[in-house]
Order: structure tokens, then sequence, then C-alpha cells
């Protein structure tokens, strides 16, 4: 006699299959149940093995490399050259409006546009680091392209000084954070070992900019007049900002749920040292950025070459960007950017002896290789100090939200500094901030060192 027990009845209830039946029909009792009963085998007890469990995910690979990394990091390189590209070009806006619209404006208060802008997208870095790192790249590039053209064509209708402090420096400065972030962040997702490198390549994309806009703005202003100039940039630079939404992705799991902030990576002295350093090196590298056309003007430099001056320096930067990225993977992040930097500090200071056109030339060559690859790598620094590979975004962005302070102040600081005693004033109080930040991302990388993480620094 076979029994057939069901889920959830006891033994004394189960149904009794008498063999005799079987007997006297002719029928086999299997073939009484269900196709996909029958089939199971009644005598057998067995208990059917459960499948091994899921081995734990471990920790997330990259490509290093390959078709869609660089064209992640293409897509990147464009959102970048809108961003810190058309921030890098300030200088030459500091001058044009000096000259022309904001002519009974002080130096040190239109410079407060561009460290307006400097400040957003600074600041701003922590709320769309976090919403990339839940969203993805792609709404944030549209809203950042959209809302950059909306900033130019408010900018072409601006009269007043705050029209220009609210279209440029405000509106401005949030659309170019919410190109530059997302776009920086997912880059990141792609590289590990060759991340320098590949920071480099995408970070190179301001230095493109800056020589871009600058010299288009110069002809386009001399042909059409700075409405329509501002208009057309925009809205090449919304072409672009299309494209770089289309190519970049992000590849690693989102946070969703997750705070927008993550303030326990202050408890880790090695980050919070670098994001202080960065602090007070972004109070100083921006100086030439800005006032390098306003000091060739005093010097005598022509209308064009005052232009072309801070197209010279971004040239240079883009070398400064790749170069020196490609050695400090092998050499060293913090190693390569404690050198770069010390440099930079140096020709800060060397430019208060020069006076001549060449001589002035020159640093800007120099200081552009230099400092760009101190800007280039300073988020390749991030991810040693981060155990979970998915808050590189927040962590990235909260640097930038550190370092934004510095923006926001540094250039008027500086341009108070020009106004009261002159550039050699500004000139040091920008090399010794340099120095100062430099000391403290040392301190950083002995943190670092100290926790055997000697490959990376």
């Amino acid at each position: 006699m076979a029994t057939l027990s069901f889920p959830g009845s006891s033994a004394s209830s189960n149904y009794e299959l008498d063999s005799s039946i079987s007997k006297a029909s002719g029928i086999k009792a299997s073939s009484l149940l269900p196709p996909n009963i029958a089939e199971i085998q009644l005598e057998s007890k067995e208990a059917v093995p459960l499948p091994p469990p899921a081995a734990a995910a471990g920790p997330p690979t990259f490509p290093e490399g390959g078709r869609e990394a660089w064209t992640v990091a293409f897509g990147a390189w464009l959102a970048v050259l809108v961003s810190f590209g058309f921030l890098n070009a300030f200088g030459v806006f500091q001058h044009y409006y000096s000259v022309h619209q904001l002519a009974h404006v002080s130096s040190s208060a239109i410079s407060w546009i561009g460290a307006f802008q400097t400040f957003c997208i600074y600041f701003l870095g922590t709320l769309f680091g976090a919403l990339f790192d839940r969203w993805g790249a792609k709404p944030l590039l549209i809203l950042g392209g959209l809302s950059f053209f909306l900033s130019c064509f408010l900018l072409s209708l601006s009269t007043a000084y705050w029209h220009f402090l609210l279209s440029q420096g405000l509106l401005g400065g949030l659309a170019l954070s919410a190109l530059f972030t997302p776009a920086y962040t997912a880059a990141q997702h792609y590289f590990l070992r060759r991340r320098g490198f590949a920071l480099g390549v995408v970070t190179s994309g301001s230095s493109v900019g800056g020589v871009i806009w600058p010299i288009m703005a110069n002809e386009l202003i001399a042909k059409v007049g700075f409405k329509t100039a501002i208009r057309i940039m925009g809205g090449v630079a919304l072409a672009l900002c299309v494209v770089s939404a289309v190519l970049v992705k992000g590849r690693l799991p989102a946070r969703k749920g997750k705070k927008f902030f993550a303030f326990e990576l202050f408890k880790k002295s090695g980050y919070t040292m670098f994001c202080i350093g960065m602090f007070f090196m972004v109070w100083g590298l921006f100086f030439l950025v800005f006032f390098l056309p306003s000091y060739g003007a005093l010097h005598g430099f022509n209308a064009s070459m005052t232009f072309y001056s801070v197209s010279v320096l971004n040239a240079a930067s883009l070398f400064g960007r790749i170069v020196p990225g490609f050695y400090a993977d092998r050499w060293g992040r913090f190693n390569m950017m404690l050198g770069t930097s010390l440099a930079s500090a140096t020709l800060t200071f060397a430019c208060i002896a020069a006076r001549s056109e060449a001589s002035v030339l020159v640093i800007a060559v120099l200081y552009g290789f230099t400092s760009g690859n101190v800007f280039s790598l300073q988020g390749a620094c991030v991810p040693p100090f981060i155990d979970d590979p998915t808050k590189i975004g927040v962590a990235v962005g909260q640097l930038l939200s550190v370092s934004a302070f510095a923006g926001l102040t540094g250039p008027p600081i500086a341009g108070a500094l020009i106004a009261h005693y002159g550039f050699w004033a500004a000139q040091v109080f920008a090399g010794v901030m340099i120095l100062v930040g430099s000391l403290l991302i040392f301190g950083a990388r002995q943190t670092l060192v100290g926790e055997g993480k000697k490959w990376i620094v």
C-alpha cells in the first residue's frame, strides 16, 4: 500500500490507496493522479535538496579601458569642456566687463561674478554627486545643458551688475556643476589602476574649453556684438551637452535611499586633511586664471593678446592634465600633485618679476601646465580614502563643496589686495595659500602611507 501525504495534513488523514484497487481494475494507482503528481516516486520520502546559496558579491571591478569606457570618458570630456572650460575663460569676461558694461564697477566687485560661478560649481558638487549616485548621469547632464543655455540667454540681456551676478554667477554656476560632477564621477566608474591618466584626459576638456571659449568670444563679439555672441556660445554648449548626455553613463550600483551626505567620511583624518588642503589650494590657484588678462593689460598687452593670454594658459594646461596624469599612475598621484603644486606656487611668486609680454606668456605656459595637473588629480586622490566605491560620487562632491568657499572668496580677496596694494600683494597671497595647501595634502598622503597604501601615493 502506498501513501500520498499532502502538505498540511496529519498522518491519520492521509489518503490511502489500496493496491487491491489496481488489481481489480487493472489500473495503476499512479495513473489516477494528475500527470505532474504521477511522476513523483510515492515510496520516496527524501527531501529535494535546495540549491546552494548564491555567493556574496565581491568588490566592483573596473574595465580599465575598452570601447565603452573611453566612450564614456569622451562624453565626460565634452561636459568638462563646457563646465570648467567656461569657468577657466572667466578672465576674459573679467577684463571685458571692466572696460565695457561694468566699467563703473571695481575689479574686486566684478570678480564676485566669477567667484559665485566657482562657488556654485564646487559647492553644489555634494548635491549633484549624491543625485548621480541615485539617478545616474543623463538627467543631470540634460538639466545642466538646458540651464546653461538659459544662463547665456539671460546674460545676453544683462545691463546692471546684479543681472550679471545672477545670470552668469548663480544660474551659470548651478548649470556648470550639474554638468561637471556627474560626468567627472561617471568616468571613475570605469578606471581604477589607470584612473589618474583617465581623469587627466577627461579634465583636459577644461583646457580645450579654456582655449576655445575666449577665442570664440573675441571673434564673435567683434563681428556680431556681445548679445548675439553669448547666445551663439550658449547654443554650441547645449549641443555639446546633448552629445555628452547620450554617451555618459555610470556602471556601479545605485545608492537608492542613501543620504545625500556622508559626514562619516570626515572621521578619516586623511580625507579631512585632503579636503582642507584643496581649500587652500583653490584659494590660490584661481588667481592667475582670473586676473592674468588684467595683469597683461597693466603691462601693455594689446587687446587681442589680453584675450589670448587665457587661451595660452589653458592650452598649456591641456598637456599638464594628460602627461603628468599618465605618470601619476606609475609614480603616485599624491607625489605628482605635490610636485606640480609646489611648482605652481613658485611660478606665482615669479610672476611678480614678470613685466614684459614675453615673460608673462612664459609664466602662463608653465603655470597652465602645473596647475592643470593639480585640478585633474584632485578627484583621483579621493578614492584611496573611501572603503565603499559606491560613495565616490558623494565623497568627491563633499571635497568640491569644501573647496567652494575658497573659490567664492579667493578672487574677491585678490581683487581687494590689487586695489589697495597692487598686484604683488595678491600674488604673494596666492602663492602662500598654494604652499599651505601643499603641506596639508602631504599630511593626507602620509596617513595613507601609515595604512600601508604606499602603491597609490
